[in-house]
């Protein structure tokens, strides 16, 4: 890398160290999927009916939210996820766990084949860095299903 690639890239890390540092969140402590839920349906409120969006919540080893990270926003029936893309942004803000959440504007609590793939690669991948993904959490206005409250995680 030049000195210049190296000068910008300090910056960049600089700068973004600042921005979340200064993005403070209320504490609150993940006990159980009803809380998962309770914390980030405010999250969902405004776009919970019309389109796909997926948000990963990080936590501390207290399980306390440090960080929600919008990760996309998709159509009214689906969304891209990327393992790669949630484990780069966990290992930037060294969380310890996380949690994936999406909603589904149709209402339907059912996971898609698709929901199954992405929560088991990203749990599984998760691991190999010594971060755990503690569940995978879809919503609707009318409640919400939880990987592991299924056993499924």
């Amino acid at each position: 890398m030049t000195d210049i690639r190296i000068a910008t890239f300090k910056d960049f890390v600089g700068e973004l160290t600042a921005i979340y540092r200064r993005t403070e969140l209320p504490t609150f402590q993940i006990t159980s999927s009803s809380s998962v839920r309770e914390f980030i349906y405010p999250y969902f409120d405004e776009v919970m009916d019309d389109h796909e969006e997926v948000k990963v919540i990080h936590l501390n080893r207290k399980n306390q939210v440090v960080n929600v990270h919008h990760l996309s926003s998709g159509t009214d029936n689906g969304s891209l996820i990327s393992t790669k893309d949630v484990l780069r942004y966990a290992i930037l803000i060294k969380t310890n766990s996380l949690l994936l959440v999406h909603n589904h504007p149709s209402g339907n609590l059912n996971p898609s084949e698709a929901d199954k793939q992405i929560s088991n690669k990203l749990r599984d991948a998760s691991k190999l860095l010594d971060i755990t993904t503690l569940d995978s959490i879809i919503i609707t206005r009318e409640g919400y299903y939880s990987f592991a409250d299924e056993g499924l995680f």
